[in-house]
């Protein structure tokens, strides 16, 4: 299919581009999502999960207070299980899991719920510390001092509710390929021209009037440096290492998503159950120690119809997706910001 001008071309292979293509849908515009295959063989950019595999959704109240990464994934827990419901998306709410194994782990973890219960929205589920006996009695296999337990996490099935937003975006009339990926874009007195390589040997030239990159972890740079004047907005300092997930052998041992340890590490590692009794394990860098999720507009680079989405992880892409669709209706309108961008006020849209 030869396509001379789209309106709005979107970027992005995981639930963060098919959730944008969709809400570009819904609000009436006309949208191309590339979502190529073979993601996780391009430059060295991790595992993709296959059809019935589980992806975390963990905790927004786990998360720095006051960025942007706590506020969309808070913003999406409510919206995520309405729409799983609304599409027959396999998702569990099963709750999360943080670990004290020591005396001074225990000390931290009760720092840890005074500042989130200080910092907490209205209506934003509480956390509960519970001792050994207590989370034995929830988890006999978890043995520790004592755990926080947030309510808000889950497991969901990512691939089918990638497919059920990308079905949602076509049956509105987006038009989704896979077999393509942008080489390079110019920016023009109205929109762009981009330069697009499909199968070996073709090169398709597209002109859009809005480009987004929501793409994840490296990617989303890789993708923004093929920008025209983009390189020197990107963020400074490294871009989030890609994380690890792995198949476990056996039974899972938990009925939650459990994290080990509540100390800073330099890795993150998280289990969390299947929905066909097996465990998994994700271990990517810790949250702390990357950068925020960072939506640039015009606002920011000054190209005219352009959003990059940066500090994306495949962690957390998937449990935010839904309220940062939301966040780029606002920025392709170019709202102002009030103190981080952006101001998702309101319900989330679900049909």
């Amino acid at each position: 299919m030869t396509i001379d001008r789209m309106e709005c071309v979107v970027i992005g292979a995981g639930t963060a581009g098919a959730a944008v293509a969709r809400r570009l849908a819904i609000a009436g515009h006309q949208v191309m999502l590339i979502a190529r295959r073979g993601r996780d063989a391009d430059d060295g950019n991790g595992l993709v999960p296959g059809p019935g595999w589980p992806e975390p959704i963990e905790a927004a109240v786990l998360d720095q207070p006051d960025t942007l990464r706590a506020v969309l994934r808070a913003r999406s827990f409510e919206a995520l299980k309405s729409y799983c419901k609304l599409t027959d998306t396999p998702f569990s709410p099963t709750g999360q899991f943080v670990v004290a194994r020591s005396a001074m782990e225990w000390q931290a973890l009760a720092a840890l719920k005074s500042e989130i219960d200080g910092t907490a929205a209205l209506g934003q589920p509480p956390v509960r510390l519970l001792d050994a006996g207590e989370v034995i009695g929830l988890e006999p296999g978890l043995k520790c001092v004592g755990a926080l337990l947030a309510e808000d996490a889950g497991i969901v099935d990512g691939d089918a509710l990638r497919l059920n937003l990308r079905i949602d975006a076509e049956n509105r009339g987006a038009y989704v390929t896979e077999d393509s990926r942008l080489v390079a874009a110019y920016p023009m007195g109205r929109g762009f021209e981009l330069d697009l390589a499909g199968h070996p040997g073709e090169l398709t030239t597209l002109r859009c009037d809005i480009l987004i990159n929501a793409a994840e972890e490296v990617e989303a740079y890789q993708v923004a440096a093929r920008i025209g004047g983009m390189k020197q907005y990107l963020p400074g300092g490294m871009p989030p290492a890609p994380g690890k997930r792995y198949h476990l052998e056996g039974t899972a041992p938990f009925q939650r998503l459990v994290v080990p340890s509540c100390l800073d590490e330099d890795a993150s590692a998280l289990f969390y159950p299947g929905f066909r009794g097996d465990s998994w394990l994700d271990v990517t860098h810790a949250h702390d120690d990357g950068p925020d999720i960072e939506i640039k507009t015009p606002v920011q680079h000054g190209i005219r119809g352009l959003v990059n989405v940066f500090g994306m992880d495949a962690r957390s892409e998937t449990s935010l997706a839904l309220a940062l669709a939301d966040a780029i209706i606002d920025g392709i309108a170019d709202q102002p910001q009030r103190g981080f961008f952006p101001g998702v006020t309101g319900k989330l849209v679900m049909a």
